[in-house]
């Protein structure tokens, strides 16, 4: 028995509203995204739905040295464990709370699979002119008796002039596979502001398809950094859409992958309204077997002039068996505009390393100092300093070198 069969066990013996009935018959008629699927191009589910799941299993026991020892200790938390709300926090402007979608929206089978099983998820909606200056940090921890497939929906209303910093991870706690099915909607009112951190920090255990949606009205700011250091299949969808004029738009990526493991990131920005920005830069490295794979695309309609729009993605291949698949693209129909795309594939310079060997620093530090200053500029892209700090030991335990410079 395969993921499909195990879905459609559970959808018959459960007891899931009605109202997501349309969400599950446009799922079953779509299947699950093949290679022929020019979005899926490049990425392949077929080992993935083969294997045996469970559906939102109930896990085993995660303690509180669990949570500690997968926390960042930023300040407040927002906690799930094996996928019921288990820390809701207090913050004075902002309400937090279960997630229900009363009328669940999807664009294609994942998102249509999502909004037919989800029971779990978020709501925080942070009220007008409310600063948040400590970062909020969201913690999805599993540990499953068996293969779980889980499925999250959550959504995020940032009203006019406030601004929120929030930080999550999504961790397995054992060896069993956990396959996260998540959708994000974040809604930016006007002049609204948000930094969003995707630390995926990932075990060869969790396999994750994650869809992000943001919404921009008027004025506002969103940055959205996605830090992915490992996991078995990790698969980013991140949609930006600017309703209102003079938005800003920003992702920034860093992906540091060895061994088999495997990473997706599609972006899609789209352009509706004059005078805005956007600014996107993914930086790749990947070691052993490690595959990649970027999509990125700008869409600019034809009212939405004065755009100012750059997206680059550069690739280093630290070994002969990494691979990455690189596609960029524009779609502009407006003519007043200033846009740029662009990536690179390639491998450290070796007359740097060279010179830098000459100098007495060894081979293995020169790779490492060289492949730290590669990632560098996206990573100072973070404004928050736990995040920082901890992307750049994650960088240096993946290197396998001491980075404390």
């Amino acid at each position: 028995m395969g993921l499909l069969e195990n879905i459609k066990e559970y959808r018959e013996s459960s007891t899931i509203e009605s109202k997501n009935s349309a969400a599950y018959s446009k799922f079953i008629e779509l299947g699950f995204p093949s290679v022929k699927n020019e979005n899926w191009k490049y990425t392949s589910l077929k080992k993935i739905i083969s294997t045996d799941f469970q559906i939102e299993q109930t896990g085993e026991r995660i303690t509180e040295d669990d949570i500690k020892n997968s926390s960042l200790s930023l300040g407040e938390k927002l906690v799930f464990l094996n996928g019921e709300l288990y820390c809701n926090p207090e913050i004075s402007g902002v309400k937090i709370d279960v997630f229900k979608d009363e009328n669940p929206k999807y664009n294609d089978a994942v998102t249509a699979l999502n909004a037919a099983l989800s029971t779990n998820g978020y709501s925080i909606t942070v009220e007008e002119n409310i600063i948040i200056k400590e970062p909020l940090e969201i913690l999805f921890l599993t540990k499953n008796k068996s293969n779980n497939f889980i499925q999250y929906r959550n959504n995020i209303v940032i009203k006019e002039n406030s601004n929120i910093k929030i930080v999550e991870q999504t961790k397995n706690l054992n060896n069993n596979i956990c396959f996260t099915n998540m959708v994000t909607t974040i809604e930016l009112k006007n002049r609204a502001t948000i930094e969003f951190n995707k630390l995926q920090d990932n075990s060869k255990s969790q396999i994750i398809v994650d869809h992000t949606n943001i919404n921009q009205q008027k004025d506002s700011n969103s940055t959205i950094n996605t830090l992915l250091f490992g996991g078995a299949f990790t698969r980013n969808n991140l949609n930006f859409t600017q309703y209102g004029e003079h938005c800003e738009s920003n992702m920034n990526g860093i992906v540091i992958l060895d061994n088999n493991e495997f990473g997706d990131n599609h972006t899609f920005m789209d352009h509706l309204k004059a005078n805005c920005e956007s600014n996107e830069l993914y930086k790749g490295i990947y070691l052993g077997k490690s595959k990649g794979v970027f999509n990125g695309k700008i869409m600019v309609r034809p009212d939405a002039q004065k755009i100012n729009a750059f997206q680059a993605n550069n690739n280093l291949l630290l070994s002969d068996d990494s691979s990455i698949n690189s596609k960029p693209q524009l779609e502009i129909y407006a003519d007043d505009v200033k846009c740029s795309h662009g990536c690179t594939v390639g491998q450290l310079d070796e007359g740097a390393l060279f010179y830098m060997n000459t100098r007495g620093i060894s081979k293995k530090d020169a790779k490492a100092m060289l492949t730290f200053a590669f990632a560098a500029e996206a990573l100072d892209k973070i404004s928050i300093p736990v995040i920082y700090n901890t992307a750049k030991e994650l960088i240096s335990k993946k290197l396998n070198v001491d980075l404390s410079f």
